[in-house]
């Protein structure tokens, strides 16, 4: 049943948030101790004696063990961790809210009221504020793009900037599969890369390169590193979803996946995923045995796509809103495009017809989900107010919009993201 506008309240960003529960915290200090004990978790503290609450916690984004691991290296302390309205309404908000969370929308640009309140974090309640710069769970087991006005938020804050680069957590817990592998070892470094001293005179830009030098993560290579082997026989499911182009034939949205294989069915040619992590061609060459190698080969061929004017995407999509941190509200069916503009949507929603547009050159990331709750692949674009939860009806195409997003904000604002 569609929900008219007038019954719906939306989320108020502009509340501050909590200390966190001393009942709530105990409890996830001990389910996070147990888990990380599981997977024979290791946290080198780098330049940290002495360091005590508030500063500033910029953690690496693999899966959903980072969270447990980001836990276990605060404690004892509490945090203000920024955290999504979608986990708001996945994991309860009042749960959320009780363990301090800072509620925002993904890929915002200028969010003043996440400002405000990580300032809150730090000044008032004095606590640890911790933020994923990434804004994403990883795609290909490597850092994603982080905006540069991070360094510009680091020194607005005010606090010591400390870096956690997690290992292991994307093999634990591939995005593609959604299947969590327990007993892969998880590493991590938490480092004081900016000292109190030191911001008086340290620039924006030098804490970004700070960042960007302790934010490194490879895990298919730590899982070969490490011969981390994942024995699961249908390890593949899900891999078509990232590695969707073919590098024999070019072919792009064709890719199925059987057990441990991949397989074009444009051209036929299949790849073992094999337990190590690696693709290998059952026939002929081998053209990117490292998972990352390929999926830069894809966005490659995104930015030629892009700076040649020629990409376009156009689809019919089933639309949800998400106005507040409660449920998905059903809007029913719409039409999304994208293209060098940016993105336009138009569908029906709270009994009215809506047009939306999103610039490129503002929407520097896009939040997506493969096999979203069990039912297919999603894409979440937002407004200040709204999130639109939107599932294409064509297969496998939510990672090439994610790279074309990125490609187009780098031409439209000569690169002003950081790898």
């Amino acid at each position: 049943m569609k929900t008219t506008n007038h019954e719906v309240k939306h989320y108020d960003f502009t509340k501050p948030p909590r200390k966190g529960s001393v009942v709530l915290f105990p409890i996830v200090w001990a389910i996070s101790g147990v888990i990380m004990k599981m997977h024979k978790a290791r946290i080198e503290k780098i330049n940290m004696d002495g360091l005590k609450p508030p500063y500033l916690l910029l953690c690496t984004h693999h899966s959903f063990y980072d969270l447990k691991l980001m836990q276990t290296a605060a404690f004892p302390h509490r945090v203000n961790p920024v955290a999504a309205i979608d986990a708001f309404v996945l994991h309860n908000r009042f749960i959320m809210r009780g363990l301090g969370c800072i509620c925002k929308r993904k890929f915002l640009p200028m969010d003043m009221a996440l400002i405000r309140n990580m300032k809150y974090a730090v000044n008032k309640n004095k606590q640890i504020c911790v933020l994923y710069p990434e804004a994403r769970f990883s795609l290909d087991g490597k850092r994603s793009y982080i905006p540069q006005s991070v360094g510009k938020l680091c020194k607005t804050l005010g606090v010591p900037v400390v870096t956690l680069a997690m290992h292991g957590c994307y093999t634990a817990n591939p995005q593609f599969s959604q299947k969590r592998y327990g007993g892969v070892p998880l590493k991590a470094e938490m480092k004081q890369i900016v000292t109190q001293e030191e911001l008086k005179t340290i620039s924006p830009e030098e804490i970004n390169e700070r960042i960007l030098a302790n934010m490194q993560y490879d895990d298919y290579k730590y899982q070969k590193e490490n011969n981390i082997r994942i024995k699961d026989a249908n390890r593949a499911k899900g891999l078509e979803s990232l590695l969707y182009q073919c590098p024999h034939c070019y072919t792009e949205h064709a890719m199925t996946t059987n057990g441990s294989t991949l397989r074009c069915n444009h051209c036929g040619k299949a790849y073992e995923y094999t337990e190590l992590g690696e693709m290998r061609a059952l026939d002929g060459e081998t053209e990117f045995s490292h998972i990352p190698d390929w999926f830069d080969w894809q966005r490659d061929n995104v930015r030629k796509e892009v700076e040649s004017g020629k990409y376009y995407f156009e689809d019919d999509v089933d639309v949800f809103t998400m106005p507040n941190g409660k449920r998905f509200y059903p809007q029913g069916k719409g039409k999304l495009v994208h293209s060098l503009d940016g993105f336009s949507l138009i569908c029906s929603a709270y009994g009215k017809e809506i047009s939306e547009h999103w610039r490129g050159e503002d929407t520097y990331g896009l939040h997506i989900e493969y096999n979203f709750r069990k039912k297919a692949d999603v894409i979440d674009i937002s407004k200040v107010d709204e999130s639109y939860w939107l599932y294409p009806t064509k297969k496998n195409v939510i990672t090439k919009l994610s790279l074309a997003t990125e490609e187009i904000f780098k031409l439209k604002t000569k690169g002003e993201i950081l790898r």
